[in-house]
């Protein structure tokens, strides 16, 4: 540095001393700086530039979204998630639900269905049963219901898009320990049998859906699965019901099953969900339920042939578990 220094003119040397004096000169004490910020904030704020404004958004997250609407959720494989393919799906879905009524059910719902049937002289077939299981997504989901005739099981598969089906009633609106009733096909009959001239029974607004606690008996094997390897909640002591030939299989494969609880991959392709994809599924479903009790007159209470509406408002029982989340979007 010296070298550098020394081989340059004075000139040179004159205006560098010149340049370093002037700006610590500059430099201010501590104390000038903090009383000056203390005496006139004012004039610092006027200075400062202005951000622009930023505009809340709100969005609603239903936190049962993903048990009252199924239908809507993307699928489980991830290579078969395309975003214009869904919203083209979505799309038929929400044409459909402007012709039929699809009131809000669960897995252990009592419901009743009405198809149109040309092979009968009222055309029409209305059957009456508890949902058991609700499968697949979009324009393919459909649900089961069940119920005993005649001493007879019967389930009957109904595709919830199917443009056959006339209406879709909610008879008893109601939880269940699991989420797949399967087991009732072994159960025995008294907890599958219902009348086809069963009452609706409403459901009070605002209140969340009640969860019937209820445990079934089995009946002796042989079953149709080894329930008792199957994490299941609502069946009463499978164990002592089953054959010594099952007992010895699940000692022999109870340290395999315990495994797939520890399977990080399986649960977070069946579980995880992107936020941005249910933010705007729920948006989109919350306007359409929105337009459609305008257009129909829901919010008079009276329809366009003036009799009074039973329509009851979208995710009535899920006033009480609503999540305001709001997204910070700086305005243009």
């Amino acid at each position: 540095m010296l070298r550098t220094l020394s081989s340059r003119s004075p000139s040179s040397l004159t205006y560098f001393t010149r340049h370093s004096v002037a700006s610590a000169s500059k430099i201010k004490p501590k104390d000038q700086l903090t009383a000056k910020t203390t005496e006139k904030p004012e004039e610092l704020s006027k200075t400062t530039t202005k951000l622009p404004p930023i505009v809340k958004e709100k969005y609603v997250s239903v936190k049962e979204f993903a048990l009252s609407y199924m239908d809507f959720l993307p699928s489980e494989v991830w290579s078969r998630r395309d975003p214009l393919f869904q919203k083209l799906v979505h799309a038929d879905m929400l044409e459909r639900r402007m012709m039929i009524d699809i009131p809000e059910f669960y897995v252990g719902s009592i419901m009743a269905v009405t198809m149109s049937d040309p092979n009968l002289q009222q055309r029409q077939n209305r059957f009456v049963g508890i949902c058991i299981r609700r499968e697949k997504e979009g324009l393919h989901h459909n649900f089961t219901l069940r119920n005993v005739i005649d001493g007879l099981g019967v389930e009957v598969m109904f595709e919830i898009y199917n443009p056959t089906i006339l209406k879709i009633e909610t008879l008893l609106l109601e939880k269940r320990l699991d989420e797949d009733l399967s087991y009732l096909m072994d159960a025995l009959p008294e907890y599958s049998t219902f009348s086809f001239n069963m009452e609706s029974t409403s459901h009070a607004v605002g209140k969340p859906v009640p969860v019937n606690p209820l445990k079934v008996k089995l009946k002796p094997p042989p079953w149709m699965r080894p329930w008792f390897l199957h994490e299941v909640n609502g069946i009463e002591d499978p164990w002592t019901g089953s054959t010594p030939w099952f007992k010895r299989k699940f000692l022999q494969f109870k340290d395999l099953m315990c495994i797939k609880r520890y399977d990080i991959i399986k649960h977070y392709r069946q579980f995880a969900q992107e936020l941005e994809h249910d933010l705007a599924v729920q948006k989109r479903i919350m306007e359409f339920e929105e337009g459609r009790r305008k257009i129909s007159g829901d919010e008079k209470g009276v329809g366009k042939d003036g009799k009074s509406l039973r329509r009851k408002p979208l995710l009535r029982s899920m006033s009480g578990g609503l999540k305001e989340i709001y997204l910070n979007v700086a305005a243009k």
